[in-house]
């Protein structure tokens, strides 16, 4: 098995260059693909033709990520980027999911759905929306703490996947939401909190519109993921033009001990 911390090795990052070529496919694996390319050097990566599976550091837990069906590989590999019986996250697809389930031992599993922008940006109204810079990230910070909103960040500087807009109320952040991920022709945005007292003035429509003419100049792809069970953002991201694209499982899960004859 070759490991590479860091980076990608060699046949990997030209297997996955052909790969994302299909954008459908990229979004599918968005997680795995943001893993060895725009986060890798926040990764430690194990391949092998039949399995890959990246370890990223980005977040406070170790997160999982994987291309290949087999379940045993999965859990064999996984051993040699984190510690067997700790506790990781994995974000997959529908068929991933099974696969996942019979490597490790599921603690907990949020079903989600990824959204994908297929409206007309131009019909979007960004409101009072401002652009945010690094000069307002402690007013960003402020308001997720006081919603008890953690915020998602992937990038060492939080501006680096792309941008962020906020609304502003009397010198006060009421509302903001971030470009979250950034990889091979798709963004996703995320991180939109609401001031409480703020809400119900369609800050949210605002600031979603905000980042999706920004980012869709860019001529990428734009997706967000929403819990399956929160109708209140489905059905706003759908009245402004996301579609449900398919299922996501975010799972938390447990590691098997290693396997004494794994692949090395």
């Amino acid at each position: 098995m070759e490991t590479v911390a860091g980076r990608p090795a060699s046949p990997l990052a030209h297997q996955i260059e052909e790969q994302t070529r299909d954008l459908e496919w990229t979004l599918a694996h968005f997680a795995f693909v943001a893993n060895v390319t725009t986060l890798e050097a926040e990764c430690d990566i194990a391949h092998t033709p039949g399995m890959s599976v990246a370890s990223c550091h980005a977040l406070p837990q170790t997160v999982l990520s994987f291309v290949g069906e087999s379940a045993e590989l999965l859990a064999n590999y996984a051993t040699f980027l984190a510690d067997p019986g700790s506790e990781v996250l994995l974000l997959v697809n529908a068929e991933q999911r099974a696969v996942a389930r019979a490597a490790f031992e599921v603690a907990d599993e949020v079903p989600q759905w990824q959204m994908v922008f297929r409206g007309v940006p131009e019909s979007l109204d960004p409101g009072d929306a401002e652009e945010l810079g690094v000069e307002d990230w402690a007013a960003m910070e402020a308001l997720a703490r006081a919603e008890k909103c953690p915020l998602v960040t992937f990038a060492r500087h939080p501006f680096d996947h792309g941008p962020a807009f906020g609304i502003w109320e009397r010198k006060k952040l009421a509302a903001m939401g971030m470009t979250n991920l950034r990889l091979p022709g798709a963004v996703q945005i995320g991180n939109l909190i609401t001031r409480q007292d703020s809400r119900q003035r369609g800050y949210a429509s605002n600031i979603i519109a905000a980042l999706v003419r920004a980012l869709i100049q860019e001529d990428v792809c734009v997706f967000a993921l929403v819990d399956q069970d929160d109708t209140v953002s489905l059905n706003l991201a759908e009245s402004l033009g996301f579609t449900r694209e398919r299922p996501m499982y975010l799972m938390r899960c447990v590691l098997k001990g290693a396997s004494p004859d794994a692949e090395t």
